[in-house]
């Protein structure tokens, strides 16, 4: 049986073409979101349409610069990972827009009705943070794991 090479770690010229499209990829796509929902009018009726305003261009730009700037702290040019204070700044300029366009559907909702829903989102919400919470501390279980078995194998050598 032919041995297998152990993988490799990609270079950081090889990662560029995949770090691009995801870049391009997520701030087309929320630029496209946030235009289009901020194009809706409420008709009378209760309906929504959709109407060419120039708060779709503003939008579209801030969807669009606001994922630039995350994946730049994520990913910087000059260092390898982003620190943890440039990814919690990434991600506080991405997840303001989203949360106002995610409280869009309750600003025509009142009274009874939007306490009922707010309670709905809320315990998802502590559900999803729980569970997100858990997904964290597995993965940095892992990490340890595999560091733990790294000095192992260093210390044997």
């Amino acid at each position: 049986m032919p041995d297998s090479a152990p993988p490799t770690q990609s270079s950081a010229a090889e990662d560029m073409p995949f770090k691009r499209m995801v870049i391009v990829a997520t701030a087309a796509s929320l630029a496209v979101a946030y235009g289009w929902l901020a194009g809706f009018v409420r008709q009378p009726d209760g309906g929504l349409t959709f109407h060419w305003r120039w708060q779709v261009l503003v939008w579209t730009v801030i969807g669009f610069l606001s994922t630039i700037y995350f994946w730049r702290k994520v990913w910087p040019k000059n260092r390898p990972k982003g620190s943890r204070m440039d990814i919690t700044k990434g991600a506080a300029v991405v997840l303001l827009p989203a949360l106002w366009w995610l409280t869009f559907p309750l600003r025509s909702l009142s009274g009874e009705h939007f306490r009922q829903v707010m309670e709905g989102l809320i315990a998802a919400a502590i559900v999803l943070a729980f569970g997100a919470l858990m997904l964290i501390r597995l993965a940095r279980s892992f990490e340890s794991d595999e560091d733990g078995e790294n000095d192992r194998t260093d210390s044997e050598t």
